[in-house]
């Protein structure tokens, strides 16, 4: 018996839409600092994170931090301690629901537009990039991390992965940044989330993070002074249950543009952390007496995730399949 093409199509449907998983890319958050779109920084009291502004908390090793300014729509001004070395830190949430990534495939990506102001990254200095899991406890106030006051609530307890891109004397690396313990002699740098163990009293080391992997050689390519560069991490959700984490940089204000560095590694086939909510970005400057200024122009978070199909469809997709049986049945009768 001959079915119409109308009824083919039909049963095609049906059995495509059980038999498969939806893919539904999603702008989680977009950050162009707009006038009046409700980003903060430095405050104490942090507000909630909506789609597109959050609180920003900046923190700085060796002196109390300038803190940053919106000075324009596109521009989150941040500028480093003027000496030989320092660490610049970013904080923030990205969303008040956090995102799990659960299936093979599934991914979180973070990219973040800036310029290289004043020479950011220089001979020694790193590029630093995390996202994590805050247990719902939101940065504290940005304040210097060498020093004592903050040893709890803030980012003390936050579990996720950092993306290192280092130049000469800084490896470039991937990796953990544990929950932090009491103890420490400076508490303020158990709220330091990226740098782990790079200075004894202002980076977190109680416990301290262990390396995923180190696939990326070092960047001695440096940056142009007053060039635009996207800064991304993702992480994806591998065949053995773990992570694929890569970090890149390139060229120009999309992650689609040139890379002209970029290292991936992957965990073990259990994870860390799977779900994210916080993210974390700075550097470490090393060099002359100097001032280091970036401009940050966009951040934006993205997740694919496979949605499993509502019941209906599901039930759709099982009466095509239903129907097909029933018709190879009939044509061999």
């Amino acid at each position: 018996m001959r079915y119409p093409l109308a009824t083919k199509v039909l049963i095609a449907v049906g059995i495509l839409t059980g038999a498969s998983t939806l893919f539904a890319q999603t702008t989680i958050f977009d950050d162009t600092f707009g006038a009046g779109n409700g980003d903060s920084t430095q405050s104490a009291a942090p507000a909630d994170p909506t789609a597109t502004s959050t609180a920003y908390e900046y923190f700085q090793q060796g002196g109390n931090p300038t803190a940053p300014t919106f000075p324009s729509a596109g521009d989150y001004h941040v500028a480093g301690r003027s000496t030989t070395s320092s660490i610049s830190e970013n904080e923030a949430l990205f969303t008040s629901s956090p995102i799990t990534l659960a299936t093979a495939g599934d991914y979180l990506d973070l990219a973040i537009t800036f310029t290289d102001t004043t020479q950011i990254y220089t001979a020694g200095g790193t590029i630093n990039i995390g996202m994590f899991n805050s247990g719902g406890s939101k940065p504290a106030q940005g304040t210097r991390l060498d020093a004592a006051g903050e040893g709890t609530g803030g980012a003390v307890g936050w579990i996720g992965y950092v993306g290192r891109i280092g130049d000469t004397g800084a490896a470039s690396q991937i990796y953990t940044r544990p929950a932090q313990g009491a103890g420490t002699a400076n508490v303020n740098q158990s709220q330091d989330v990226l740098f782990n163990g790079a200075s004894g009293s202002s980076t977190f080391n109680n416990p301290s993070g262990s390396t995923v992997g180190s696939s990326g050689a070092m960047f001695g390519a440096g940056l142009i002074q007053g060039d635009v560069y996207t800064l991304q991490l993702r992480y994806t959700v591998a065949a053995n249950g773990g992570l694929t984490i890569l970090d890149s940089l390139y060229n120009g204000t999309t992650d689609t543009g040139t890379a002209i560095y970029s290292q991936t590694d992957s965990t073990s086939a259990t994870a860390l952390e799977y779900s994210y909510d916080a993210l974390a970005f700075g550097w470490r400057y090393n060099g002359t007496s100097s001032a280091n200024v970036a401009d940050f122009n966009q951040i934006l978070v993205t997740d694919d995730i496979q949605a499993t199909p509502e019941p209906t469809t599901l039930a759709l997709g099982s009466a095509g399949l239903g129907l097909l049986g029933l018709f190879r049945f009939r044509r061999r009768s």
